[in-house]
């Protein structure tokens, strides 16, 4: 019976680690259109997303990690609540129709110099590890990135927010692969 009740316990608890459909502020750089951009990342249960902005793939800088790195986090998703982590950029489609377990953090990154996204999937059933992606922001604009699945293939996608975004097709950012040649 003790032994129930602990679980319960450390379940309710870890339950309360995350949000619930409920936007969280970050402390992150002030948000200057002339000098940086911003980015929204999206992660899910086993899909960790993280960003190195500033930096190139030969950084060996550590990434921040937007979601899923923590247990909080996974098991929060794993429980279908979306922990959103928002600096004020605006709505997107993706966004506005997270999936089960979805979440996001926003960021302001440096214009001008590269920045390297890193997302990956890893269930019993799918794994998806692509390489990292780097690209250049422009100031002044808005990005998101997340992982893209379809028929068993997935690829990381970084796109520039147009305000026109739907479910269908996707116009990709310029971005390299940090992959070894």
């Amino acid at each position: 019976m003790n032994i129930r009740l602990l679980a319960i316990f450390s379940t309710l608890l870890l339950s309360g680690c995350g949000s619930i459909n409920h936007k969280q502020p970050i402390q992150e750089q002030p948000y200057d259109q002339a000098t940086s951009a911003r980015i929204r990342l999206f992660g899910n249960n086993g899909l960790p997303a993280a960003i190195n902005p500033g930096q190139d793939c030969a950084s060996s800088k550590e990434p921040i990690y937007a979601y899923g790195d923590t247990l909080a986090d996974k098991f929060n998703s794993t429980l279908g609540k979306h922990t959103i982590r928002s600096i004020g950029m605006p709505a997107s489609w993706r966004s506005d129709h997270l999936s089960y377990g979805e979440s996001y953090s926003e960021f302001v990154i440096p214009a001008g110099a590269p920045s390297v996204v890193v997302m990956k999937m890893v269930t019993d059933q799918f794994r998806c590890v692509p390489a990292p992606q780097v690209f250049t922001p422009e100031a002044g604009k808005d990005y998101e990135a997340y992982l893209y699945r379809h028929d068993w293939r997935c690829g990381g996608v970084i796109r520039l927010l147009s305000g026109l975004e739907t479910p269908g097709p996707v116009a990709e950012v310029p971005s390299t692969s940090c992959a070894k040649q």
